[in-house]
């Protein structure tokens, strides 16, 4: 078993991500069937209840069977289909007008053959760590149901939960499968991202005890006036050999790493908050005036934070 890092910084950064929207649909598919589903930028999870299916995502099919779980983190199109290379039909025409109030959509599809039942949720991911942990996630997390145990421990135990509160659709189950639903892929995460990773990525950077713990730091208070060499002292190693092993690990310098994880804050802040000064909002991720943090909120995002404010609060135009 691998050393885990004293500095919990998975912890700290979960801390930073929220389930915004969570919709459920139970789709009940006979062969012979396909869709192909478009990008979007909601996190996708299916879950096979009955029968089998192929995903083919980037050029390759992957088999799904009965209880596996598959979440697709990054909103690019996919295709499911009962078996591979079988015609498909846009999403588009699957849709049907959502039922105001309702926790869920029953959808059944295809043809006469083999039945296939999907539960299906597209879940709305925010908050400051929100990029930075899509980034360290593949295409897909698929989490095969195993007769020797779970492949995520409590898993079995949520879905069958969360099975229940959509099926059942009682007083208050929209609130409850949602929060089942955000613990489920939290859960996902965390134990994809225990997995050993590559060398050189920022996911190897988690399992590093001293770049850990200057991670931990930042994450957990971006206030703070970091410096490489204070950073340094925070993972117990000298500033020469500590920038070299952060920059090898994380594939940045330290103080850009800071800059980003801050822009990430200040853009959350500035979306959620609208009520707050710019100058709380510098002040709150480390930079001693509103000028500073302007300067650097527009060479990172690429426009100045009051224009980043306004655009987060048009309303988008209706389709």
């Amino acid at each position: 078993m691998r050393d885990r890092p004293p500095a919990d910084v998975l912890g700290t950064l979960l801390r930073h991500v929220r389930i915004t929207t969570s919709t459920f649909g139970r789709i009940e598919l006979g062969a012979p069937w396909g869709a192909k589903l478009g990008p979007r930028d909601t996190v996708s999870l299916h879950h096979l209840l009955e029968g089998e299916m192929w995903l083919e995502l980037d050029g390759r099919d992957v088999h799904v069977g009965r209880r596996d779980l598959l979440i697709l983190p990054h909103g690019t199109p996919y295709t499911l289909r009962h078996r591979p290379g079988a015609p498909v039909e846009d999403e588009a025409r699957w849709r049907t007008p959502p039922v105001p109030g309702a926790l869920s959509v029953r959808r059944r599809h295809g043809g006469d053959g083999a039945r296939t039942v999907v539960l299906c949720a597209e879940l709305g991911v925010e908050g400051a760590a929100r990029a930075m942990l899509m980034r360290a996630l593949p295409a897909v997390m698929r989490f095969p149901a195993s007769g020797s145990g779970e492949p995520v421990p409590g898993i079995d135990r949520l879905l069958d939960v969360l099975r229940e509160e959509v099926r059942e659709a009682r007083s208050g189950a929209p609130l409850i499968a949602a929060r089942l639903a955000e613990l489920l892929l939290l859960r996902a995460v965390r134990e994809e991202l225990e997995r050993p990773a590559a060398a050189g990525s920022w996911r190897a950077a988690l399992t590093d005890d001293r770049v850990a713990r200057a991670l931990d730091a930042i994450y957990g208070a971006p206030e703070r006036p970091w410096s490489v060499v204070t950073l340094a002292r925070t993972a117990g190693m000298s500033r020469t050999a500590f920038a070299q092993r952060f920059r090898d690990l994380v594939g940045e310098s330290p103080f850009a790493h800071l800059t980003r994880w801050r822009m990430e804050v200040a853009k959350t802040t500035l979306r959620d908050h609208p009520g707050r000064t710019l100058g709380e909002i510098a002040s709150s991720v480390g930079y001693a005036d509103e000028f500073a943090f302007g300067t650097a909120f527009r060479r990172v995002v690429g426009i100045p934070p009051g224009a980043y404010r306004t655009a987060a609060e048009r309303p988008e135009p209706p389709s």
